[in-house]
């Protein structure tokens, strides 16, 4: 089993998208396991709730604050 690590940076309005995309293929590929961490500080924690709706929808969902 391969490990891939990505960082990928993308423009808010295109994260949903992003996560819509690796959501898919994990449904479609089973054997499939992402864990996803994303840092947007300048996002409020109910932006990130939004973004993160994808079809089916996301076993766990943890929210961590970083400094300030």
């Amino acid at each position: 089993m391969a490990e891939i690590y990505t960082r990928a940076v993308v423009p808010d309005e295109l994260l949903q998208k992003w996560l819509q995309h690796q959501r898919d293929f994990d449904v479609q590929n089973p054997g499939c396991h992402f864990e996803v961490l994303a840092d947007a500080p300048e996002m409020s924690v109910g932006d990130i709730m939004m973004k993160l709706v994808v079809e089916p929808d996301l076993p766990v969902k943890a929210f961590f604050r970083w400094g300030g």
